[in-house]
Protein backbone atom coordinates (compact mmCIF):
# COMPACT_ATOMS: atom_id res chain seq x y z
CA UNK A 1 0.00 0.00 0.00
CA UNK A 2 2.88 2.25 0.81
CA UNK A 3 6.38 2.48 -0.85
CA UNK A 4 9.50 2.21 0.98
CA UNK A 5 10.14 6.49 0.83
CA UNK A 6 6.62 7.75 1.47
CA UNK A 7 7.03 5.55 4.83
CA UNK A 8 10.39 6.52 5.71
CA UNK A 9 9.24 10.02 5.29
CA UNK A 10 6.33 9.56 7.25
CA UNK A 11 8.55 7.83 10.00
CA UNK A 12 11.14 10.74 10.16
CA UNK A 13 8.32 13.08 10.66
CA UNK A 14 6.68 11.30 13.35
CA UNK A 15 9.71 10.96 14.88
CA UNK A 16 10.80 14.62 14.62
CA UNK A 17 7.08 15.39 16.45
CA UNK A 18 7.14 12.68 18.80
CA UNK A 19 10.59 14.51 20.26
CA UNK A 20 8.94 17.93 20.26
CA UNK A 21 8.19 19.49 23.71
CA UNK A 22 5.11 19.17 24.37
CA UNK A 23 2.41 18.77 28.08
CA UNK A 24 2.75 14.46 27.26
CA UNK A 25 6.42 14.63 27.15
CA UNK A 26 6.93 17.22 30.38
CA UNK A 27 4.31 14.82 32.39
CA UNK A 28 6.79 11.74 31.13
CA UNK A 29 9.64 13.50 32.09
CA UNK A 30 8.36 14.94 35.56
CA UNK A 31 7.32 11.17 36.66
CA UNK A 32 10.07 9.85 35.45
CA UNK A 33 12.34 12.20 37.03
CA UNK A 34 10.44 12.36 40.53
CA UNK A 35 8.21 9.27 40.69
CA UNK A 36 10.67 6.33 38.92
CA UNK A 37 10.08 4.41 35.49
CA UNK A 38 7.38 2.13 36.28
CA UNK A 39 4.95 5.08 37.06
CA UNK A 40 6.02 7.22 34.06
CA UNK A 41 6.29 3.99 31.69
CA UNK A 42 2.59 3.35 32.93
CA UNK A 43 1.60 6.98 31.77
CA UNK A 44 3.14 6.35 28.50
CA UNK A 45 0.96 3.18 27.92
CA UNK A 46 -1.95 5.56 28.80
CA UNK A 47 -1.51 8.17 26.62
CA UNK A 48 -0.75 4.99 23.58
CA UNK A 49 -4.19 3.40 24.83
CA UNK A 50 -5.97 6.61 24.35
CA UNK A 51 -5.15 6.05 20.70
CA UNK A 52 -7.79 3.19 20.59
CA UNK A 53 -10.53 5.68 20.96
CA UNK A 54 -8.85 8.55 19.19
CA UNK A 55 -7.60 6.59 16.12
CA UNK A 56 -11.12 5.02 15.43
CA UNK A 57 -12.69 8.84 15.66
CA UNK A 58 -10.01 10.17 13.67
CA UNK A 59 -11.00 7.82 10.73
CA UNK A 60 -14.17 8.44 11.39
CA UNK A 61 -13.96 12.50 10.87
CA UNK A 62 -14.14 13.15 14.48
CA UNK A 63 -11.75 16.05 13.83
CA UNK A 64 -13.49 17.49 11.47
CA UNK A 65 -16.51 17.93 14.04
CA UNK A 66 -13.77 19.79 15.94
CA UNK A 67 -12.33 22.12 12.92
CA UNK A 68 -15.82 23.42 12.39
CA UNK A 69 -16.91 23.68 15.85
CA UNK A 70 -14.78 25.91 18.01
CA UNK A 71 -17.67 25.59 20.97
CA UNK A 72 -16.95 21.73 21.46
CA UNK A 73 -13.19 22.16 20.95
CA UNK A 74 -13.14 24.71 23.60
CA UNK A 75 -15.31 22.74 26.13
CA UNK A 76 -12.97 19.46 25.38
CA UNK A 77 -10.09 21.79 26.03
CA UNK A 78 -11.15 23.41 29.30
CA UNK A 79 -12.47 20.09 30.24
CA UNK A 80 -9.21 18.36 30.01
CA UNK A 81 -7.28 21.26 31.65
CA UNK A 82 -9.99 21.21 34.79
CA UNK A 83 -8.77 17.93 35.13
CA UNK A 84 -4.89 18.42 35.36
CA UNK A 85 -5.47 21.21 37.78
CA UNK A 86 -7.24 18.44 40.24
CA UNK A 87 -4.62 16.55 39.55
CA UNK A 88 -2.06 19.45 40.71
CA UNK A 89 -3.66 20.24 43.68
CA UNK A 90 -3.92 17.00 44.43
CA UNK A 91 0.15 16.60 44.41
CA UNK A 92 0.59 19.47 46.29
CA UNK A 93 -2.10 18.33 49.26
CA UNK A 94 0.10 15.11 48.99
CA UNK A 95 3.37 17.11 48.66
CA UNK A 96 2.33 18.48 52.58
CA UNK A 97 0.96 15.42 53.82
CA UNK A 98 3.93 13.78 53.67
CA UNK A 99 6.67 13.52 56.94
CA UNK A 100 9.69 11.42 56.57
CA UNK A 101 8.19 8.08 57.57
CA UNK A 102 6.80 8.18 54.48
CA UNK A 103 8.60 9.76 52.40
CA UNK A 104 10.43 6.30 50.87
CA UNK A 105 7.14 4.67 50.45
CA UNK A 106 4.97 5.11 47.14
CA UNK A 107 1.46 6.30 47.14
CA UNK A 108 -0.94 3.33 47.39
CA UNK A 109 -2.43 2.67 43.81
CA UNK A 110 0.33 5.39 42.35
CA UNK A 111 1.27 3.15 38.89
CA UNK A 112 -2.93 3.15 38.28
CA UNK A 113 -3.60 6.20 38.71
CA UNK A 114 0.02 7.24 36.14
CA UNK A 115 -2.23 4.93 33.45
CA UNK A 116 -5.38 6.74 34.01
CA UNK A 117 -4.01 9.83 34.20
CA UNK A 118 -1.91 9.33 31.09
CA UNK A 119 -5.01 8.03 29.40
CA UNK A 120 -7.03 10.52 30.58
CA UNK A 121 -4.70 13.43 29.41
CA UNK A 122 -4.17 12.20 26.20
CA UNK A 123 -7.53 11.76 25.56
CA UNK A 124 -9.36 15.14 26.49
CA UNK A 125 -6.48 17.60 24.42
CA UNK A 126 -8.63 17.84 21.18
CA UNK A 127 -5.64 18.96 19.69
CA UNK A 128 -4.42 15.80 19.30
CA UNK A 129 -7.48 14.77 16.63
CA UNK A 130 -6.71 17.68 14.65
CA UNK A 131 -3.40 17.23 14.08
CA UNK A 132 -3.90 13.64 13.69
CA UNK A 133 -6.38 15.05 10.57
CA UNK A 134 -3.71 17.54 9.59
CA UNK A 135 -0.88 15.21 9.52
CA UNK A 136 -1.77 11.65 8.31
CA UNK A 137 -3.38 12.85 5.10
CA UNK A 138 -0.62 14.17 3.41
CA UNK A 139 0.78 10.62 3.37
CA UNK A 140 -1.86 8.89 1.33
CA UNK A 141 -2.64 8.13 -1.59
CA UNK A 142 -6.46 7.31 -2.97
CA UNK A 143 -4.85 5.70 -6.11
CA UNK A 144 -2.94 2.70 -3.85
CA UNK A 145 -6.04 1.85 -1.81
CA UNK A 146 -8.74 3.08 0.37
CA UNK A 147 -7.97 6.22 2.43
CA UNK A 148 -9.02 5.14 5.14
CA UNK A 149 -7.10 1.87 5.68
CA UNK A 150 -4.17 4.38 4.76
CA UNK A 151 -5.32 6.39 7.77
CA UNK A 152 -5.46 3.41 10.33
CA UNK A 153 -1.99 2.52 9.70
CA UNK A 154 -0.48 5.69 9.59
CA UNK A 155 -1.63 6.56 13.25
CA UNK A 156 -1.08 3.14 14.46
CA UNK A 157 2.47 3.76 13.34
CA UNK A 158 2.74 7.00 14.36
CA UNK A 159 1.08 6.01 18.08
CA UNK A 160 3.35 2.98 18.64
CA UNK A 161 6.59 4.87 17.81
CA UNK A 162 5.54 7.91 20.22
CA UNK A 163 5.10 4.91 22.96
CA UNK A 164 8.76 3.75 21.85
CA UNK A 165 10.54 7.49 21.61
CA UNK A 166 8.25 8.20 25.14
CA UNK A 167 9.07 5.29 26.93
CA UNK A 168 13.26 6.07 26.18
CA UNK A 169 12.30 9.82 27.54
CA UNK A 170 10.85 7.47 30.55
CA UNK A 171 13.98 5.48 31.15
CA UNK A 172 16.64 8.49 31.17
CA UNK A 173 14.54 10.64 32.79
CA UNK A 174 14.40 8.01 35.90
CA UNK A 175 17.91 7.13 35.71
CA UNK A 176 18.27 11.47 36.49
CA UNK A 177 15.95 11.38 39.49
CA UNK A 178 16.97 7.87 40.85
CA UNK A 179 19.79 9.31 43.21
CA UNK A 180 17.13 12.17 44.07
CA UNK A 181 14.67 10.21 45.02
CA UNK A 182 17.25 8.21 47.39
CA UNK A 183 17.02 11.17 49.69
CA UNK A 184 14.06 11.62 51.96
CA UNK A 185 13.10 15.09 51.43
CA UNK A 186 13.05 14.47 47.38
CA UNK A 187 9.90 12.39 48.17
CA UNK A 188 7.72 15.80 49.40
CA UNK A 189 9.66 17.79 46.39
CA UNK A 190 8.71 15.37 43.94
CA UNK A 191 4.94 15.67 44.78
CA UNK A 192 5.85 19.61 44.70
CA UNK A 193 7.14 19.64 41.29
CA UNK A 194 4.87 17.28 39.75
CA UNK A 195 1.85 19.54 41.07
CA UNK A 196 3.53 22.83 39.43
CA UNK A 197 3.68 21.10 36.37
CA UNK A 198 0.84 19.62 35.99
CA UNK A 199 -1.01 23.30 37.11
CA UNK A 200 1.42 25.16 34.90
CA UNK A 201 0.12 22.56 31.82
CA UNK A 202 -3.48 23.39 32.87
CA UNK A 203 -2.63 27.45 33.22
CA UNK A 204 -1.76 26.92 29.70
CA UNK A 205 -4.63 25.08 28.27
CA UNK A 206 -6.83 27.52 30.31
CA UNK A 207 -5.41 30.61 28.54
CA UNK A 208 -4.99 28.93 25.17
CA UNK A 209 -7.60 31.51 23.47
CA UNK A 210 -6.35 30.12 19.88
CA UNK A 211 -8.72 28.93 17.42
CA UNK A 212 -8.99 24.95 16.33
CA UNK A 213 -6.31 25.16 14.17
CA UNK A 214 -4.83 21.72 12.85
CA UNK A 215 -2.04 21.32 15.35
CA UNK A 216 -0.46 19.45 17.59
Amino acid sequence: MFNAHVLLAFTLASLVLNITPGPDMMLTLTRGMTQGFRAAFMSVLGTFFAGFIQIPLVVLGLAEIFQHSPELFSAVRLLGAAYLAYLGVRAFWRSIRLDKNTARAAPAGAHRAAFIQGFTTNLLNPKVFLFMTAFLPQFTDHTVGPVWEQLLILAVVSKTLGCVVYVGIAAGASSIGGWLSRNAWFAKLQEGILGAVMLAIAGLLFVDRSAPVPTR
